[in-house]
């Protein structure tokens, strides 16, 4: 049987059900994935149940871990959903891009001609869409059928109008030289790469000139393992293969067994609920009916976030835009941290920092909250400690808020002589680094504002 390309869209639900499906249906003796070769040994650990996305796998220079990438899966990204399918199915996986060494021992900083932006947004514009979320909705996410080659023919038209990224140009020689090795001992074999690759996977082209394009490449000694992630991080990198807008939606979307539309606004109730916003049934359901009339005025086949955004709004919030914001972030982008076994391999930095935070019982959250620590308990002052010995690293997973002194005086330095208590602001946020392959580098978000509330 031949070889089957599956371009998808990074992080796309439908796309990773649509591999699911496809997968079943070919039954290939191989798998290659788009990713850094190095990490091959960790796709193992994609079986254990203790690691559980969003997480990604993290490459550094082994003599210089400042030099650091991350790939971030969710659980609905395809390749994820692919790793886990070639585990329980026995199959062999292979990341086949071309591998971090190489881009390490490069010029990343030389001027060179972008891809487009986003090729998804192309494609929506073409369709006569001014979201690229909602045409990818209307098109992959709601219909349900595989679409794999009329979105590669899509994206062979895209790229025969642009300029050639010389990046993407050695990745591609790279992956095609990795495919001609895989042909000779297996005969089906399945490839799942970003969309934007197929056409020049399939293309023809020699050995000769692939080589040609890898000659004079140097090797960076390199090591990878797995590290949590978070939806809001996610979310933070926008562009091609970098991140979606709304994580948290397409979770659900991946995740809920039926009742989308109904389950979602159930879910944006319990939000209200929980800040004290009273939220009844009847709002649930006048919800879904406004939900389902927008849709069905606007021609979608399904309701989708938009419509539900704005069912949300005049329904459930009464028009606060204070309480969208809300749902927004618990729900749309979500706060979900994803979490790895503790006999992960790690950098010793990393395992020391962990251990220090399971004894001192700082757990890793991705909501932000107020520790309040009394100095004179002997936890307390080793949690005060070690959250001043981050800020001092420029780490900010605390801000002090003040510290109260031994005569009952507030001070706003976060400590202060005599003081018997310290107040902080909490969070577990992701070390900053360049995603693979976006570009142009993310700028480091700021912490996330803490929530507002609302009288009970």
């Amino acid at each position: 049987m031949p070889e089957h390309f599956y371009g998808i869209r990074h992080h796309g639900p439908g796309s990773a059900r649509a591999v699911l499906r496809a997968l079943d249906e070919q039954r290939p003796d191989v798998l290659l994935i788009e990713g850094p070769p190095e990490a091959d040994e960790l796709v193992r650990w994609v079986t254990d149940e203790r690691l559980e996305p969003p997480v990604a796998l993290l490459g550094y220079a082994a003599d210089d871990p400042r030099q650091a990438a991350y790939w971030p899966f969710a659980v609905f990204s395809p390749e994820w959903q692919a790793m886990r399918w070639a585990g329980a199915h026995r199959v062999p996986v292979r990341f086949f891009d071309l591998p971090y060494a190489y881009r390490l021992s490069h010029d990343e900083e030389a001027k060179r001609p972008e891809r487009p932006a986003d090729p998804i947004g192309e494609l929506a514009r073409a369709a006569g869409y001014d979201d690229p979320e909602r045409w990818w909705e209307d098109m992959i996410e709601h219909r349900g059928a595989p679409a794999f080659e009329a979105i590669g023919e899509a994206m062979a038209a895209i790229r025969a109008e642009a300029e050639e990224d010389p990046e993407d140009l050695v990745r591609e020689a790279y992956m095609r030289g990795v495919l001609r090795e895989v042909r000779r001992s297996h005969d089906n074999v399945a490839v799942i790469c970003g969309a934007w690759h197929v056409p020049a996977l399939t293309a023809k082209v020699t050995a000769a000139h692939d080589t040609a394009l890898l000659k004079g490449r140097k090797k960076t000694k390199v090591t990878f393992t797995w590290v949590p992630w978070t939806y809001g991080r996610l979310a933070s990198w926008q562009g091609y293969g970098a991140g979606v807008r709304s994580p948290g939606w397409y979770h659900h979307l991946f995740t809920a067994p039926g009742e989308v539309v109904t389950r979602w606004l159930v879910a944006a109730a319990g939000v209200l609920r929980d800040e004290g916003v009273p939220t009844s049934s009847a709002h649930i359901i006048e919800a879904v009916r406004l939900t389902e009339a927008l849709a069905t005025l606007r021609g979608r086949p399904l309701a989708g976030l938009a419509e539900l955004t704005e069912a949300t709004r005049a329904v459930l919030c009464d028009g606060d835009e204070l309480r969208v914001e809300l749902i927004g972030r618990r729900l749309v982008v979500s706060e979900r941290l994803g979490e790895i076994p503790d006999d992960m391999p790690a950098v010793p930095l990393a395992r020391d920092l962990a251990a220090q935070q399971r004894s001192l019982r700082l757990k890793a959250e991705a909501l932000e909250r107020a520790l309040d620590l009394d100095l004179r308990r002997e936890i307390d002052l080793s949690r005060s400690r070690l959250l001043h010995r981050m800020r001092l690293l420029g780490i900010p997973w605390g801000e002090p808020l003040g510290g109260v002194g031994a005569r009952g005086r507030s001070a706003r330095s976060g400590g202060c002589a005599g003081c018997r208590s310290s107040r902080w602001r909490w969070w577990r946020r992701a070390a900053t680094a360049r995603p693979w392959p976006a570009r142009p580098p993310p700028r480091s978000p700021r912490p996330p504002a803490p929530p507002r509330r609302w009288p009970r």
